[in-house]
């Protein structure tokens, strides 16, 4: 995911061309918006947090001093976005409704498969749901987004060993949290 910065980005400057932002807008938006669905559970959710990192990251933009690829960078504020969203008061939980219905294309033309695959997001959405915020954080940045140790060490301000670390304990936890679910979809 890390990526050079596009030609645009100028070091330094007081204000960026509109292209710019858009640029960077339209090129990590999707990924920003998928790990931010997978904290927070909600399509709504991800979409206003994500707004609000972006909006952040505009503004910041100027001063981005380039110790980071600007993919951990942008995680990072979207992170610390998704944590202020929790200091808030609003019952935001995983609707593991709307985890089914993401479309899959592994069951494509294949009721039977198309099931399976529901019924597995289910167990994956239920299990994610149930780990503390910073070891679902850890590992929807390595599994489901792919960023090397170093950049979830930047996106989350912690050494390399404690993200090595906190990782080996947040799959144990998964796994015992899946473990946990029974066939209905209800924790035991």
């Amino acid at each position: 995911m890390s990526e050079p910065l596009p030609a645009a980005l100028p070091a330094r400057r007081a204000t960026l061309p509109a292209s710019t932002l858009e640029e960077l807008y339209w090129r990590y938006r999707g990924p920003l918006l998928n790990y931010l669905y997978q904290l927070s559970g909600s399509a709504d959710t991800a979409e206003e947090l994500g707004q609000e990192t972006f909006i952040k990251a505009g503004i910041g933009l100027a001063t981005f001093r380039g110790e980071c690829s600007l993919a951990t960078w942008l995680f990072r504020i979207a992170r610390n976005t998704y944590l202020d969203s929790l200091r808030r008061p609003s019952p935001t939980r995983i609707d593991t409704d709307e985890l089914l219905a993401i479309p899959d294309s592994a069951g494509a033309g294949d009721p039977a498969r198309a099931y399976a695959a529901a019924e597995q997001r289910s167990l994956i959405g239920l299990a994610l749901a149930q780990l503390p915020e910073r070891q679902r954080t850890i590992l929807l940045l390595r599994d489901d987004e792919g960023l090397a140790y170093a950049e979830i060490a930047d996106v989350l301000g912690t050494s390399l060993a404690a993200v090595k670390i906190n990782l080996f304990r947040a799959r144990a936890a998964f796994r015992a949290a899946s473990a946990a679910v029974d066939t209905n979809g209800e924790t035991a």
